[in-house]
């Protein structure tokens, strides 16, 4: 597997670059009645699916994600592009690059590329500089953050989560209280979680109730908290 398993899809208005995606494609919001033969039905319009997956927990229960993959990447680019907030089964759901896709780190490993919405997503697209890194931390940490911006009341800060929860599984714990539009998980610079992260939804309603739902609440032995990100 090399570079030329990797195809470019074009970024939203506020972001500065290509995002490289292999032949993965990363689905969540699905309905829980979503079945595999049901996202290759609907996946297979743009392209030649190879493989379809949805993910279930230990009860045969869905999880509300799952995976597509494709014979090339220009189709799940192309995928990316027709499906992204399109709705299935009555639910929004939200397609983008498969992160753990092979063909991306290999090209990334080649290229010398970071990609940091792996750690922390860009902080509404226009985090200035290194803001991504410690000073926002620090903050959520309680070391006394200036407070001059105002909160989009969007957006969540879950602390207290299980260490071998991906963004996905992130995204998943909180598909049902609404349209989760980005979760993500926050890494050391060692590649291990940090045992927090922040999840985005798309109201305001939608982000207290995750508060009203989750805060509190043991998940794998671990206490959750989850608070209004006042960063964002």
């Amino acid at each position: 597997m090399g570079s030329e398993a990797v195809g470019d899809v074009e970024p939203a208005a506020d972001e500065g670059s290509y995002m490289r995606i292999g032949k993965r494609c990363f689905i969540s919001n699905l309905s829980f009645k979503t079945s595999w033969q049901d996202l290759k039905d609907k996946f297979r319009e743009v392209g030649n699916v190879v493989y379809a997956n949805v993910t279930r927990d230990e009860n045969g229960k869905s999880r509300g994600w799952g995976i597509v993959e494709y014979e090339t990447p220009e189709e799940a680019v192309a995928a990316v592009n027709a499906f992204n907030g399109e709705e299935m089964a009555g639910r929004k759901i939200l397609v983008r690059e498969d992160r753990e896709d092979r063909d991306v780190k290999q090209y990334n490993k080649e290229n010398g590329i970071e990609r940091p919405n792996t750690r922390r997503p860009k902080r509404g697209g226009r985090g200035g500089g290194g803001g991504g890194g410690g000073a926002p931390r620090a903050g959520r940490d309680g070391n006394g953050h200036s407070e001059a911006h105002q909160p989009s009341g969007l957006q969540v800060v879950v602390q207290g989560i299980p260490w071998a929860h991906t963004d996905e599984a992130l995204a998943a714990l909180f598909q049902d209280v609404g349209t989760v539009e980005q979760a993500s998980v926050v890494y050391s610079k060692d590649g291990r979680s940090r045992g927090y992260g922040t999840v985005r939804f798309s109201s305001k309603e939608e982000a207290e109730k995750a508060i009203e739902d989750f805060n509190g609440t043991e998940l794998e032995g671990r206490a959750l908290a989850v608070k209004i990100d006042k960063f964002v």
